[in-house]
C-alpha cells in the first residue's frame, strides 16, 4: 500500500501540484579528443560538458521548480580537478539561492574505490545541497510548499549490497527513491568499470516515483521510475540521445506528469556508411566527400565507416581531404575495414586504416586517467601530443 496517497487537507496550496526537476549524469571533468577550447586552453570536450549542466541549471530555474534530485554520476571521476568542481559548486549555488533544495547520490564514476577517500561530492554542503556518496542507504525528507516529500538516497556504493532493503516513510505525503544502476531487463551498450544491475526488490517499495541514474537516454522503466537521461552526448553509441533533464510533477494521488526538457548541446553525427566494394582510392575519396558535404559537419563530433574496402585502398585516401574534415570537426573519426573483415560489435573498437588506433590510444590514456595513475594535465598533454604524432604519422605513410 501507498501511505498518504493524498495531501493532507491544506497541503501544498489547496492542491497545488509539486514540480520536482530530477537531473542525472552530468560527468562534469569528462575529457575527450586533442581540441582546446581557445578561450579557455581547456579541453573542449569537458568545457562542452561544463556548458551543458550550465544551460541545464537555467532552464531548471526557468520552471519554477520546488526541489532539484541528481541520481549520480555528477562528476566523470573520482578526482575532479578543482575547476571543475569549482564550476559544479557556481552553478548549483543558483539552484541554492533560489531557496530550491538539491539532494542526490553518487554514482559509479565519482564513488572512491577506499571507503577511507573523501568523495569529492561532499564539497556540495559549502554551496547547501546534499549529496550521499557513502556506503549505506540514507534519508531525509524536505518540506515543499507544505508537503512533506521524503528522499530515500541510495548511492552507488550502497546498491552492490545486495541485501539492502528500503521502504516509504509513513509520514511522507510524496515518497522518492534515488539510485544509480542498471534496472532488470535493460540492455545498456558497452560496460563501465563499477556498474552495477540493480536488485529487483530495490525498486519494488511502492514509492511514488523513483529517480534512476546510469543510463544515458531519458527512459521510463515503469510508469513511476525513469531514467533523467544524461545532459550530453558521451559515445557514438549515444548519437540518437536527446540531452536534457526530467520535470516530474505530482498531485495528491503521485505522479500528474513526466516532461522531458531537452537541452542543446555539441551535435554528435554518425553518417551513413560506405559500402567500398571495388573501389579505388579515388573513388572512395570521393565517396568520402559525398558523405560528409550531405551534413553541416562544422564544429561537429563525426563518425563515418566504410567497409568491404579491397586491400590497400585505404592508404591512398585523400590526406589534404582528411585534414580540412579534421579541422572542420571538433573530431572527425574515419573507420575503414577491409574486404572480409567482421565487424566489432556496437561501442567496441574495429580494425579501421583511420580513426581506431587514435580511439585505443584515447582509452588508454583515459582509463589510467580514471585510475589515478595519470594526473589531468599530464593526460590531458599526454593525449595531444600522442594523437598528433599519430595523426603526422599517418598523413606521410601510403600504401603502394
Amino acid at each position: 500500500m501507498r501511505y498518504n496517497s493524498r495531501y493532507p487537507a491544506g497541503r501544498a496550496g489547496g492542491g497545488q501540484a509539486v514540480r520536482i526537476a530530477h537531473i542525472s549524469d552530468t560527468h562534469l571533468g569528462y575529457t575527450r579528443y586533442a581540441r582546446l577550447c581557445p578561450k579557455t586552453g581547456r579541453n573542449q570536450r569537458e568545457v562542452d560538458v561544463s556548458e551543458a549542466y550550465t544551460r541545464a541549471v537555467d532552464a531548471i530555474l526557468e520552471r519554477d521548480v520546488d526541489l532539484v534530485i541528481h541520481s549520480g554520476d555528477v562528476f566523470d571521476s573520482i578526482r575532479p580537478a578543482t575547476h571543475v568542481v569549482v564550476h559544479f559548486l557556481k552553478q548549483t549555488a543558483r539552484i541554492i539561492g533560489r531557496d530550491i533544495p538539491y539532494y542526490g547520490i553518487a554514482g559509479n564514476h565519482e564513488t572512491p574505490r577506499l571507503r577511507a577517500t573523501t568523495a569529492a561530492l561532499e564539497y556540495a554542503t559549502i554551496v547547501g545541497a546534499r549529496f550521499v556518496h557513502g556506503y549505506e542507504p540514507d534519508y531525509d525528507a524536505v518540506d515543499v510548499s507544505g508537503v512533506r516529500v521524503g528522499l530515500s538516497l541510495i548511492p552507488h556504493g550502497a546498491v552492490a549490497d545486495r541485501e539492502v532493503v528500503v521502504t516509504p516513510n509513513r509520514d511522507d505525503d510524496i515518497s522518492i527513491l534515488v539510485t544509480h544502476g542498471t534496472v532488470p531487463g535493460l540492455r545498456i551498450r558497452g560496460h563501465e568499470l563499477g556498474e552495477v544491475d540493480l536488485p529487483g526488490h530495490v525498486l519494488d517499495g511502492n514509492f511514488d516515483y523513483v529517480a534512476l541514474g546510469h543510463y544515458h537516454y531519458f527512459h521510463p522503466h515503469r510508469r513511476n521510475a525513469y531514467y533523467a537521461g544524461a545532459t550530453e552526448r558521451f559515445g557514438f553509441g549515444e548519437v540518437d540521445a536527446r540531452p536534457g533533464f526530467a520535470v516530474v510533477e505530482f498531485d495528491g494521488n503521485g505522479v500528474k506528469k513526466i516532461e522531458h526538457v531537452p537541452i542543446p548541446c555539441r551535435p554528435m553525427l554518425d553518417l551513413p556508411r560506405i559500402d567500398a566494394t571495388g573501389m579505388d582510392a579515388a573513388e572512395l575519396t570521393e565517396a568520402i566527400r559525398e558523405r560528409t558535404d550531405r551534413e553541416e559537419i562544422d564544429g561537429a563530433v563525426v563518425r563515418l565507416k566504410v567497409v568491404e574496402a579491397p586491400r590497400g585502398v585505404a592508404g591512398g585516401v585523400d590526406r589534404g581531404l582528411l585534414r580540412e574534415l579534421r579541422r572542420r570537426c571538433l573530431d572527425f573519426s574515419l573507420e575503414i575495414s577491409e574486404a572480409g573483415a567482421e565487424e566489432a560489435p556496437p561501442g567496441e573498437a574495429v580494425v579501421a586504416a583511420f580513426g581506431p588506433l587514435e580511439e585505443e590510444f584515447r582509452a588508454f590514456v583515459e582509463d589510467r586517467r580514471r585510475s589515478g595513475k595519470i594526473g589531468q594535465r599530464f593526460a590531458e598533454s599526454f593525449l595531444a601530443a600522442g594523437l598528433d604524432y599519430l595523426r603526422r604519422a599517418g598523413e606521410g605513410t601510403r600504401e603502394t
